[in-house]
């Protein structure tokens, strides 16, 4: 069963703690500034992409159909900084299912669209903002402009893209106003630093599960449970997952891994750093998932990439934990 960090122990009776919790202080202020940092870029993003809909339904052509394409992986990508991580302000994170439902296992996007567009109805953000969340964000979107772009040229389905995109544009304004706080201000240094910690375990094994879940068994590959395997880009938002993971773990030079070095823990810290390097530097070249997963040889370059990343997960767990003082607990993929 999986384990993650989820409170810091109260033991703080160590030489050096005053420097130690000041360190803690300074980095819930620099996370939190990245998170501000991030939420700007997704509501950025998104209306963006809002003015691509709006262009393609006017005139669709390869060019206006591209340019909302790109305008989504830039959306979608964005987005990855948040998945997964389960910690922080509790408004965040209850717009995740507005703004991506997956796991679809059963293809619930596909077949919520597909009955949208049957009925007689303009559809706007508001009417769908009653209708499951599997029909508001980026799945939708994808489901529109990958899968079924001829209905972009439908007047009930042009507005419905446009309803859709309207959605994202309002979840990203939600989803800077949920940041404007900090979260952790009001905790002691220990349980914002469990909180951060928390927050780039869980993300982690939030990732292993996105990798894991299509991988299946040797020889029995499961490519339609990959994320975004319609517009064949998984292996990007997987990338862009480990990218703000690093990112998460340096925090600007004031993050868990000077805090790892204050420590004197200087030779884990390199290891992780050195971790996240080189998996961002040998990643697969191929966007697509499905079709590192047709391959001997692209199954095994998955296969390096999981162990790399549970390489990751065990140092954090394992290592990160006790130079820390952290205690070990579960969280709410265990048992998946």
């Amino acid at each position: 069963m999986r384990r993650t960090i989820v409170a810091l122990s109260l033991i703080s009776a160590l030489a050096g703690l005053t420097a130690c919790n000041e360190n803690q202080e300074i980095s819930s202020a620099v996370i939190h500034q990245q998170h501000i940092k991030a939420a700007d870029a997704f509501s950025d993003a998104a209306r963006v992409l809002g003015s691509a809909v709006g262009e393609v339904c006017q005139t669709q052509t390869e060019k206006t159909l591209a340019a909302s394409r790109s305008a989504w992986q830039v959306l979608m990508q964005d987005w990855m900084v948040f998945q997964g991580r389960e910690k922080g302000s509790e408004q965040a994170l209850a717009l995740a299912w507005q703004i991506q439902f997956w796991p679809d296992k059963k293809d619930i996007t596909g077949r919520k669209m597909e009955q949208l567009l049957a009925q007689d109805t303009k559809w706007t953000a508001e009417l769908l903002a009653e209708q499951s969340v599997a029909v508001q964000g980026l799945g939708a979107m994808e489901w529109l402009l990958y899968a079924n772009p001829d209905k972009l040229s439908q007047p009930n389905g042009c507005a419905l893209a446009s309803a859709v995109s309207q959605r994202l544009i309002d979840s990203g304004e939600a989803l800077v106003e949920a940041w404007k706080a900090n979260p952790w201000q009001a905790m002691t240094p220990q349980l914002a630093l469990g909180e951060y910690v928390g927050a780039l375990t869980n993300q982690l094994d939030f990732a292993l599960k996105k990798l894991t879940l299509p991988m299946g068994k040797p020889g029995q590959p499961r490519p339609y449970q990959a994320e975004s395997w319609r517009s064949q880009t998984s292996m990007n938002n997987l990338k862009a997952n480990v990218q703000a993971m690093q990112s998460l773990y340096l925090a600007d030079g004031k993050g868990l891994d000077a805090l790892l070095r204050a420590q004197g823990e200087a030779a884990l810290a390199d290891r992780i750093a050195g971790q996240f390097n080189s998996l961002i530097a040998g990643w697969p070249q191929s966007a697509s998932m499905g079709e590192l997963l047709k391959t001997r040889d692209g199954y095994r370059e998955l296969i390096s990439i999981f162990n790399g990343m549970e390489y990751l997960r065990f140092a954090l767990h394992d290592e990160v934990s006790p130079a820390l003082g952290i205690v070990v607990g579960f969280n709410a993929t265990d048992g998946d």
